[in-house]
């Protein structure tokens, strides 16, 4: 059986997991905002392609709007 840890061990593991937790959360924004610009980028296909990719994530079309509006960068404009 390991040893109980002492109040200094405790502390790092949760700082460890702290740091961990936040990198993780940054990755995860950092992949959203990739998707949606890909999708933005996408979506100006061609006539219904906005439809088609909403069906393809099995979500709304007005999601996939909302969404790349959210993620689209103030220079970036909107694809058509």
């Amino acid at each position: 059986m390991t040893p109980r840890p002492d109040d200094q061990a405790r502390t790092e593991l949760q700082d460890l997991v702290a740091k961990a937790s936040k990198r993780r959360d940054e990755e995860h924004e950092r992949v959203e905002i990739e998707f949606w610009h890909a999708i933005d980028a996408l979506q100006g296909s061609y006539h219904g392609a906005q439809q088609d990719i909403a069906d393809a994530l099995n979500v709304k079309r007005n999601q996939i709007l909302r969404q790349t509006k959210r993620y689209r960068s103030a220079d970036q404009p909107a694809a058509d």
